[in-house]
């Protein structure tokens, strides 16, 4: 072999080595990315009833509430009676697992008690769904719940 068919040879691989560099740096620059992106999902990942999003003493606080405001139609043990659903167990689930805080608190707020519809006032609509929360076994947390509309659309209601 002369000496130029040596440097064919070597000037052929050129090639290959920059390819195969730019594959390996493409596939790095992939997997960094996908990690990326995993991260960005879980900080976009929204929260839920199963994270502790109220305290003890709001939903007791709720629990008080509930018993002035909801009991003589949801009774005192949450099952419902007539038109009023149940606020505890598999039918509430059926009914509300997979949807917000902010849709439970604004049905709360605007539409009960039935009689007199609109007129909790915001904290008590509150203090009632972390009361049903309660009453639906999800763990409480360090601290009350916020009732911001954002903190609220936030979190989903866990099916179990």
């Amino acid at each position: 072999m002369s000496s130029g068919q040596k440097m064919n040879l070597q000037g052929d691989r050129r090639p290959f080595v920059i390819g195969l560099l730019a594959f390996l740096f493409a596939g790095m620059i992939a997997i960094l990315s996908g990690s990326a992106v995993r991260s960005l999902h879980a900080a976009d990942a929204p929260k839920s009833t199963k994270d502790g999003v109220y305290s003890a003493d709001q939903a007791k606080r709720g629990k008080d509430a509930y018993s002035q405001n909801c009991s003589s139609c949801h009774m005192d043990d949450l099952s419902g009676s007539g038109q009023a659903p149940p606020l505890a167990g598999d039918t509430f689930m059926d009914d509300w697992g997979g949807h917000t805080l902010g849709e439970l608190n604004d049905t709360i707020q605007n539409t009960m008690p039935l009689d007199k519809p609109g007129s909790l006032s915001p904290s008590d609509a509150l203090d009632i769904l972390t009361y049903i929360l309660q009453a639906n076994s999800f763990p409480t947390g360090k601290t009350d719940l916020k009732g911001d509309s954002n903190t609220l659309k936030g979190i989903v209601i866990s099916t179990k």
